[in-house]
């Protein structure tokens, strides 16, 4: 259970207030804050369709209040230029535009996040906004999940909800990228 004192500490972190007089023991607290979410929320992953033979590289990073998404994508005897980063950072609506759909799942719509969620105990970050709707001029409610399995595996669940109450949910399980591959001797000299 969360306690007063993490939670907010936890708000210090995710807004990014200045600590100019805070006092000492509590400024250490929050950058042990910050360490854990950086070790523990944060990396390089890798996920490959199979079907459309693309493979997706993603860097999720963290600093003082801010994620940054960054992607890139290649396919057979393609590389596409890496996207643009994509920053999310609390206290305001962040319109992420076709990028942002395209990083939670939902390519050719828009997503704007509203807010964001850290859970350090089950190690995820909850996003959450709205999704842009040919139906719903003023787009429908997101939510995206980001669960972060040993520091070896991330799993993103997306979630756009209907006036019904239907839900539209995208899953992608990422993992960490495979290494580099070993040329031979031959290849080398080439």
């Amino acid at each position: 259970m969360a306690t007063l004192r993490n939670i907010s500490s936890l708000a210090v972190v995710k807004y990014g207030i200045a600590r100019d007089e805070l006092p000492g023991p509590l400024i250490k607290e929050l950058r042990t804050m910050e360490g854990l979410i950086k070790s523990e929320l944060t990396g390089d992953f890798f996920h490959y369709d199979m079907p459309l033979k693309k493979a997706c590289n993603l860097s999720i990073d963290w600093d003082a209040g801010e994620w940054r998404f960054s992607s890139s994508i290649s396919g057979r005897g393609m590389e596409i230029p890496q996207q643009q980063t994509v920053k999310i950072r609390a206290g305001g609506r962040q319109c992420l535009g076709l990028a942002g759909g395209q990083l939670f799942l939902f390519d050719g719509r828009k997503i704007s996040i509203d807010d964001f969620r850290i859970d350090l105990e089950e190690q995820r970050i909850t996003f959450y906004g709205i999704c842009s709707s040919a139906k719903k001029s003023d787009g429908r409610l997101f939510k995206s999940t980001l669960r972060f399995i040993n520091r070896k595996r991330m799993r993103m669940i997306s979630e756009v909800i209907g006036e019904d109450g239907q839900i539209k949910s995208r899953k992608r399980l990422f993992i960490l990228p495979p290494p580099p591959l070993l040329m031979s001797d031959s290849e080398s000299n080439e």
